[in-house]
């Protein structure tokens, strides 16, 4: 079998390597280079082509660069920001998520009840920036039920902002089902100043700022075991305090989950976002990938569940389990790079330092015949002598794998780079500080 090697441009030629601070590193230039977060775009760096496949069966929602929320149209990449900075994330991979609040915008709407009212404030810009869908309760509560399916804990996200004159924080209540008949689990306080610190049966609280005077909430709710089933179901209600404040509340959101994602809008009943898919295969794959040996670097955020499958941030393959290389987070929050070969597994992890909730890690992993290596931010390069290679492979996968079952849950991939080289494990270390 005759195996096509993608040319490598030579180390020696700093015409070539020294455009960009990370090649410089490198001393060599990639094959592939998607900078992501740079370019907010597709586009291969060192080419200047668009190599990769994306889709999404769905439209999706994201930060831009204004810190307003956008939504990007079905199969349409999502190029995420801070939106208390404006910084550029990333292309945003999520897994497919339901938000199980039938009506996420309008206190009125269809779904929505209770002993007060809601009133509509057209003067208040949303944070999308569009006015005219902005809420607030009056006197007594607004409430909801939703479906989580027998979950054991929800993720709970939801905007607010201070209305003129109150002077009270916003208070939402959670129930859970007993038997058919709700309970009531607790009672949270929502802060737009001060710590924001969940207690009792919630959890992992975030206050994150929002243009406009808006404050996107999330935390986790913990079905009781104590008050029964111990389960959200059908019972599972939401209720906004107004006789606590009758501050804005937008984008409310409940997800059968261990951590929230992305806004999923709804108006009269639940929505599905689907997953991102990002590949490359055919010429636009074998034009830069090396069989014998190659290097990855990645530079992610991604959210840790508490449990779950390995979250695979670039995996080759012949479409196939058994013959790969994977670059992967694994469930306890690692890196690891894993190579199967006719189904015999080896691979070599980075199980000393775990990787950073949420936060951006940048990893390198090489690999050649008997040579495995990864490092993690610097760290010093772990290595695996006895692994074999598959050298048949036809694709790769962004964030997932072939079939789309292990993948990213949530986060962002900043910049994803391929030298057709096992660069040396001192460069590993020196390109992930």
């Amino acid at each position: 079998m005759t195996i096509v090697v993608p040319a490598l441009r030579s180390a020696t030629n700093p015409a070539t390597w020294a455009k960009n601070e990370l090649w410089r590193k490198a001393v060599a230039t990639p094959s592939l280079d998607l900078r992501f977060a740079e370019s907010q775009s597709l586009v291969d760096a060192t080419t200047g082509a668009n190599l990769v496949d994306f889709t999404r069966a769905s439209s999706g929602t994201y930060v831009g660069s204004d810190g307003l929320i956008k939504t990007a149209t079905t199969n349409a990449p999502r190029f995420d920001h801070d939106p208390t900075t404006g910084e550029s994330l990333g292309l945003l991979v999520e897994e497919s998520r339901t938000n199980l609040i039938v009506n996420s915008e309008n206190l009125s709407g269809t779904g929505w009840a209770g002993g007060g009212t809601a009133t509509l404030d057209s003067a208040i810009a949303d944070p999308t920036g569009v006015t005219g869908t902005v809420y607030y309760p009056s006197i007594s509560e607004r409430t909801t039920t939703f479906n989580a399916n027998g979950a054991s804990q929800i993720a709970v996200s939801c905007f607010v902002k201070q209305r003129s004159g109150e002077t009270n924080d916003t208070a939402v209540q959670i129930y859970q089902s007993v038997t058919g008949t709700v309970v009531f689990l607790g009672a949270i306080t929502l802060p737009l100043a001060g710590a924001f610190t969940p207690s009792g049966n919630f959890s992992n609280g975030t206050r994150t700022e929002y243009p406009n005077g808006w404050y996107r909430f999330t935390f986790i709710a913990n079905a009781d075991a104590g008050q029964g089933t111990g389960t959200f179901t059908t019972a599972g209600r939401f209720d906004v305090e107004g006789g606590d404040s009758t501050n804005y509340i937008w984008g409310i959101q409940v997800e059968n989950a261990s951590f929230p994602t992305s806004y999923i809008p709804t108006e009269g009943s639940t929505v599905t976002r689907a997953a991102d898919v990002t590949s490359i295969s055919g010429s636009n794959f074998s034009s830069w990938y090396r069989q014998d040996e190659g290097t990855v670097f990645a530079d992610v955020a991604v959210t840790l569940p508490a449990s779950g499958g390995n979250q695979f941030v670039f995996r080759a393959s012949d479409n196939s389990y058994n013959n790969a290389i994977a670059w992967n987070i694994k469930a306890a929050g690692f890196a690891a790079l894993d190579t199967n070969a006719g189904g015999v597994f080896n691979g070599v992890a980075s199980n000393i330092t775990a990787l950073p909730a949420n936060l951006p890690a940048k990893f390198a992993a090489g690999y050649q015949a008997n040579n495995l290596a990864l490092s993690l931010s610097g760290a010093t390069s772990l290595i695996d002598t006895s692994a074999t290679i598959p050298t048949a492979l036809t694709r790769a996968d962004i964030g997932s794998d072939h079939a789309g079952v292990n993948r990213i849950k949530a986060g962002t991939i900043r910049r994803l780079t391929y030298w057709p080289a096992r660069l040396p494990n001192e460069v590993l270390q020196t390109i992930t500080q």
